[in-house]
């Protein structure tokens, strides 16, 4: 089955803005239920209640809610060259695309005709709620990977691996191995 240039460009938007509207849902359900019960008068040992709310998304560097604490240029450290190596395919561009205020680093990969394509992004705002929301969206589609990161799978939407509260991506790419090996390859560099 041949994929035309502009199928690949089509496909390659929906998975990153898949991935990034589950994570705000993820996100939202988590800062609305995350309430303790207590009212603000009762002692707790727990967080003050007049503390900054875990809604906030745009907290600084290092906030809770970040899981690296700093802006990251995926194309910097995972480069075409590499990018082509690794996966036998002939990509010779890379494009960063990021969204700051989800702590979403993304760089999409082309060859120079536009036939081929992939995209590799690092999640670290909320990742591990938005990982197990994509895990529950792909549902059986989801096939568990051992010993990438401290969880992982793959899915028709490509390969997410966990590590910690950072996730890495990477979306349409037929090799599932090849995947692997470009989280495994970004991953240290963080």
């Amino acid at each position: 089955m041949t994929t035309s240039p502009m199928s690949l460009l089509s496909n390659r938007r929906p998975a990153s803005h898949a991935a990034i509207v589950l994570a705000v849902a993820a996100f939202a359900f988590a800062a609305c239920a995350g309430g303790s019960g207590a009212s603000p008068n009762s002692a707790s040992s727990g967080p003050a209640s007049n503390s900054t709310p875990i809604s906030a998304p745009v907290g600084g560097a290092g906030s809770v809610e970040d899981g690296l604490g700093h802006p990251v240029n995926v194309c910097a450290l995972l480069p075409a060259d590499t990018v082509a190596t690794i996966t036998g395919e002939p990509i010779t561009k890379a494009e960063e695309d990021d969204t700051l205020s989800y702590k979403l680093y993304a760089c999409n990969y082309s060859s120079a005709d536009g036939t081929s394509g992939l995209s590799v992004s690092v999640l670290a705002l909320d990742a591990a709620a938005g990982y197990d929301a994509n895990v529950q969206a792909n549902g059986a589609g989801a096939k568990q990977i051992s010993g990438l990161g401290d969880k992982a799978y793959s899915a028709i939407t490509g390969v997410e691996a966990l590590f910690g509260n950072v996730s890495i991506t990477v979306s349409n790419l037929q090799s599932d191995a090849a995947a692997e090996t470009l989280i495994r390859t970004l991953q240290p560099k963080l």
